[in-house]
């Protein structure tokens, strides 16, 4: 090989791993974009609930004097502890009840042979095309014909079965081996004790998936709690927080409004850092089934 064609290969791996290093440069660079991007409200959020009423429109992202005057205010004038406590009964009472009616009926659809099956699986996934919205003035008939206004069951018991935690956990059941299905029910096992002995034990990522979607959807929940209750010791924290942002007197404390948003978002973000090992491995499951 001629010293001029060594010459042109060196020259051509250099241009190679230029054009490499430009792409890897890119691809970080769009992915640092996509990351910030999103957190970036979410950050001007919980800084201008730090920051004195003077800087809160500053464009400095980053407070010179943090205070928690924002804070105190919004304690003063609203009664955030019993607030958070009706927060805590709807939404745990609705992810208690939203997986294990998943759980029984995500196992009868993926494991038992019945009549009419098929249809039911594909009604319930029919039932996730229709907006939410469409349903509101059905479901308050039925809560007003119940006498269920102004109670808890009346923010509970609607949102208590989820068509998308039975069609998750219908997939993820299938994926169950049912040679283990078969063994437990040699040992004495009836269908129930192999969805809360068998299943769920090892359906733990997508359990988790389901709870943590449900307490997200939940959690955030403003408008319906808002039409169905009227009664001030019944509100949650997000109709708390509206009626505190929309309210004359208060109308002027900005800096109280995203203190009341930062302490609505921090239960959704301790309790996805505590199980994002199981929801990354329900997700991570999913696909790999898919």
């Amino acid at each position: 090989m001629s010293f001029e064609q060594e010459t042109d290969i060196l020259e051509a791996d250099e241009t190679e791993t230029e054009q490499g290093l430009l792409r890897k440069a890119l691809v970080y660079g769009a992915l640092t974009v996509g990351v910030i991007a999103p957190l970036f409200p979410f950050l001007l959020m919980i800084s201008m609930s730090f920051k004195p009423t003077s800087q809160i429109y500053s464009l400095n992202p980053i407070p010179s004097d943090f205070t928690l005057v924002h804070y105190r205010y919004l304690l003063d004038n609203v009664p955030i502890v019993r607030q958070l406590f009706n927060s805590v009964v709807v939404t745990a009472s609705t992810v208690f009840s939203v997986v294990v009616t998943s759980c029984i009926m995500a196992y009868a659809l993926a494991k038992l042979d019945w009549f009419g099956r098929e249809f039911a699986y594909n009604f319930i996934l029919a039932t996730m095309m229709i907006p939410g919205i469409l349903l509101l003035i059905p479901r308050f008939i039925v809560v007003v014909w119940l006498g269920w206004t102004n109670t808890y069951q009346g923010m509970i018991v609607p949102f208590a079965v989820s068509s998308f935690g039975i069609f998750l956990l219908t997939q993820f059941f299938r994926q169950v081996p049912d040679n283990l299905i078969d063994a437990a029910k040699m040992d004495g096992c009836n269908e129930l004790d192999v969805v809360f002995r068998i299943v769920l034990p090892n359906s733990m990522p997508a359990i988790v998936t389901v709870a943590i979607f449900t307490f997200m959807n939940r959690w955030n929940q403003m408008l319906w709690d808002l039409i169905v209750v009227k009664k001030q010791t019944l509100y949650t924290l997000p109709v708390s927080i509206t009626l505190f942002a929309k309210s004359g007197l208060h109308s002027n404390s900005f800096g109280a409004l995203m203190a009341g948003a930062s302490l609505l978002a921090v239960p959704t973000i301790l309790l996805f850092l505590l199980l994002r090992r199981y929801f990354l491995e329900g997700v991570a499951m999913q696909e790999v089934g898919a």
